[in-house]
Formats: C-alpha cells, structure tokens, sequence
C-alpha cells in the first residue's frame, strides 16, 4: 500500500509488514524508582526469575513492591533477583500505581537499591496503548491510522534502545506516551487493526519516524534539530498547507528575564542575561542556533536545545520569527509546535477531515 502524507513525514513511502510474527516490546514504565504498587485484576502469579519458584497473588490485593540488595519484595513474598508478574490468561490486566497495563510486568532491583518496573507487550497492544496520549481519538480514523503507522516504525527502529537499561523504550516523550490500557478506545482500536503489521521503510529499511503537532508551513529533516549526517530523501522535510489551522500554527511567548537567567544558570555558571538574538537560520525559516549574551561574552546554543530548557510547552517550536527584547524580558513569537521533523499531526487531521468533505 502506497502512502502519501505531504504534510507530514514523507512525498511517498510504502507501508510494509513489519514482521511475521508478533514483536514483543519492553517499556520501562517506571525508572529506578523507591517503590512501587501492585493490583492484580485476574488470577496472575509472580516467578522469581533466579529461582523459578512461582507464588500466587491474590485477586484484588493491594502489594508494595520494594527492592534490597539485588532482591525483590512483593508484599510477603521475597524474591532472590527480578520477579516476572504473569496473568492467567488473556485480557487481564494489573493496575500499577494508578494506570492499567496488560502483558508481563517485572519487577527488576538495581544495584542502587531502586527497582525497574518494565511491561513487556506485544507491540500491537502497545500502540493501542500509545495512540490515545499522541493523538485525540476524536481525530478522524485516516489521521489516527497515521499516527498508527509512524508509532510502530519507531518503535521497531528503536528497539534495544534502553537495552542497558533492562528495556526498549520509555513511556514518555523521549520516546513514545504510553499508559498502558488506561484509555481505552474503539477508534484507536480499529486504527491500529486497520494498519496492523505497516511500518514505513525506505530501500528496504525502517526509517526513523518522528512526529510533532504542527511543523508551522514544512517539516525539516531530523539532522536539523538533532544533528547527523544525510538522511533519506523522504525525511528531508516536505511543504505543509494544511497545518495552518491548527490553534499552534502562530504563538507568541514572553519570559522574564530572571526566569530565562535560572534556567541558563541552572546549566551555565553566569550571574547576568544582557542579549537574545538569532543565530544560524536552517531551512524554511527554522532557526537552528541562538546567540545569548551573559557577563558581557556571547555563548551560542543550538535553539532546541534553548526550547528545552525554556519548557517546550512555553516556547512552542525553533521556528522563531521574532525576539522582541521588553523592559523586563523577552517575548517570542514562532510558528508551529514541537520539534518540526515527521508526521505533522494537525496537518495530518486537516488532511483527513478534507479527504471525509
């Protein structure tokens, strides 16, 4: 099947099986944390990974979960390494501190006496899982199934990612929303069935998918927000009109600027902000660096990397068309929302919604 989304990720891609048999992914849902909580809504059993001795857990019971010297705690039970925690059959379900999650959950301890909350599931049920907090699931199915698409290529592109780590992604944005099966939805079900096995490739190869909210008039090629070398022709970043719609289309922000100087400090040894300007300017008005002025000397720091540390909720993209300096801080004005690389999601929604009319 041959795919085209102008406004978003690539000109023209094939949508291909991503493999035959099911892909198991490990989301590390909770990092080297004290404790945990542990429910379980079904008959499951815990096996300790070092021994192989299963214990039954009671339906309905509330258990703290703890680590100590490369052991696991699990209410009364005590494990001598990792605990895998397995449902009875299919369609249960574990709640772990507040959020639903099919699949196997472990419990690993770390040499740091914090445990590792990992899920491994498979990687369809994991898109179902990621899809409600990437995307509204009021969006029109062409859009969701978008989403879908982009999901499952990256997810395979960056499996083995946190390997050292114990798993392969996060369940936050440095990798992909995922809370499990705590938002259920019959359309984003019926998206991730309707694109079940389709990933985007390039040559034969995955490709690294990204996706945004709104790329502001083009997207841009990975490289250009992160650095690297060539990318693929379809990852160079295509025009965009229909994301023009979107309520992050055109922003503007204003900092004090004390709070800007916490931040820089909080980075940077410095004591005074003098100057903001612009530096380098990318492709299609995407600003790449900015030059800040602190004690006098100017540092140059590459503008996403500026975003970040300003709350890239706040200042909204690196598309910045203007730096207004104001009596007690700056004022930003940008277009679009997000990084700028990918699939732009409002372009892809008003591409639907045109496609429906």
């Amino acid at each position: 099947m041959k795919w085209t989304l102008r406004a978003g990720l690539v000109c023209a891609l094939f949508c291909v099986p991503a493999r035959a048999a099911a892909t198991v992914i490990a989301v590390g849902i909770a990092n080297k944390v004290k404790q945990a909580t542990l429910r379980a809504e079904g008959d499951y059993s815990a096996i300790d990974q070092t021994t192989g001795q299963i214990r039954p857990l009671k339906r309905g019971a509330d258990y703290k979960v703890e680590a100590d010297k490369g052991k696991i705690i699990l209410g009364p039970h005590l494990f001598k390494g990792a605990a895998r925690v397995l449902p009875g059959r299919p369609g249960e379900h574990l709640l772990i501190g507040g959020r639903r999650y099919s699949g196997n959950i472990i419990f690993q301890p770390n040499a740091d006496a914090t445990l590792t909350v990992i899920d491994e599931v498979d990687l369809e049920e994991y898109l179902a899982g990621v899809l409600p907090r990437e995307m509204s699931p009021d969006w029109p199915l062409e859009a969701l199934k978008a989403q879908a698409v982009v999901a499952r290529t990256f997810a395979l592109k960056n499996i083995g990612k946190h390997e050292d780590e114990g798993f392969d992604l996060t369940d936050d944005s440095s990798s992909q929303l995922y809370t499990g099966i705590t938002d259920v939805s019959t359309r984003v079900a019926q998206a991730v069935t309707a694109t079940q096995g389709q990933v985007l490739s390039y040559e034969g190869k995955l490709l690294a998918a990204y996706f945004h909210s709104t790329c502001g008039g083009h997207t841009i090629s990975p490289a250009e927000v992160w650095g690297g070398g060539p990318v693929p022709p379809p990852l160079r970043g295509v025009s965009c009109r229909h994301c023009k719609h979107s309520p992050h289309y055109r922003w503007e922000a204003y900092f004090r600027g004390d709070d800007i100087l916490r931040k820089l400090q909080a980075r940077w040894n410095v004591a005074r902000l003098d100057k903001i300007s612009t530096g380098r300017e990318g492709s299609n008005g995407l600003i790449q660096s900015l030059n800040i002025k602190v004690d006098g000397d100017w540092k140059t720091l590459p503008a996403n990397v500026f975003r970040l540390w300003l709350g890239p909720a706040d200042l909204k993209s690196a598309r910045l068309t203007k730096i207004v300096r104001k009596s007690r801080g700056w004022l930003f004005r940008g277009k679009g929302y997000g990084h700028g690389a990918g699939l732009c999601q409002w372009g892809a929604r008003l591409m639907a919604v045109d496609k429906r009319e």
